[in-house]
């Protein structure tokens, strides 16, 4: 059974559009839904314990069992709008294939994410600024979810009219839907003075907290707001 799945997880990345073709129907799926989905939690868990030892103690458990979440959440919500997209854009493409689709660009994304997590480590490990941190978690995840992103587009049908719109579609509003996801879900990098908690309080949206956190990166706190309350399960939080 673990040659099976490191066999898959190999081929997730080195053939993953091959991975779509040979599992698309229905039957073939059921076979290969948990391993994906097991594949995508150990390499989500894995990057999350690098991230979560940024702060070290309790964050580390906390970031590693968020961060398969940060991938299951987005897929789930978004392949109905992406069918649709497709769909008005004349190209049928089944469930199956959605799906199958879907859990292998999930899986590659989190494969790479393991695989970079050495490279997070050492930075990390040179203590940069809190800022920093976060930025550099922002950007690692862009980087290793492209490759992922793409293998959605690419696995969708031939044809139709407008297919580029349908695909451009679908990456943005799935890209949208993970940096959404990981703003509920934060923290991953937690601050160094603050109490660490599970979650924290929502509050504005991911893009407003990346450009205050980009500007405080750069030394200007101006606009850097900072709100105390309360985090869900303990603590207090940003």
């Amino acid at each position: 059974m673990s040659r099976g799945v490191f066999g898959l997880a190999g081929a997730v990345l080195r053939d993953p559009i091959g991975v779509v073709e040979a599992h698309e129907d229905a039957e073939s799926l059921r076979e290969v839904v948990v391993p994906l989905l097991g594949i995508a939690a150990v390499g989500c868990g894995i990057f999350g314990l690098v991230v979560g030892g940024y702060r070290g103690g309790l964050q580390v458990p906390f970031a590693a069992l968020k961060m398969p979440a940060l991938l299951w959440i987005p897929v789930i919500l978004t392949l109905p709008a992406c069918r649709a997209f497709f769909a008005a854009a004349e190209i049928e493409v089944s469930w199956s294939r959605m799906t199958i689709a879907g859990l292998v660009a999930m899986a590659r994304t989190a494969v790479l994410a393991a695989a970079i997590g050495p490279v997070v480590w050492l930075v990390y490990s040179l203590q940069p600024s809190y800022h920093l941190a976060v930025l550099l978690l922002a950007a690692t995840l862009g980087l290793v979810g492209l490759p992922g992103l793409s293998v959605l587009a690419r696995s969708m049908p031939t044809g139709g009219r407008n297919r580029w719109m349908a695909a451009l579609a679908s990456v943005v509003v799935l890209a949208i839907c993970t940096a959404q996801t990981g703003w509920v879900l934060r923290p991953f990098v937690a601050r160094p003075a603050a109490e660490v908690t599970f979650l924290r309080p929502l509050e504005e949206d991911v893009f407003s907290s990346l450009g205050a956190t980009t500007r405080s990166a750069t030394g200007d706190y101006s606009k850097d707001w900072q709100p105390e309350r309360k985090g869900m399960f303990g603590g207090r939080g940003r």
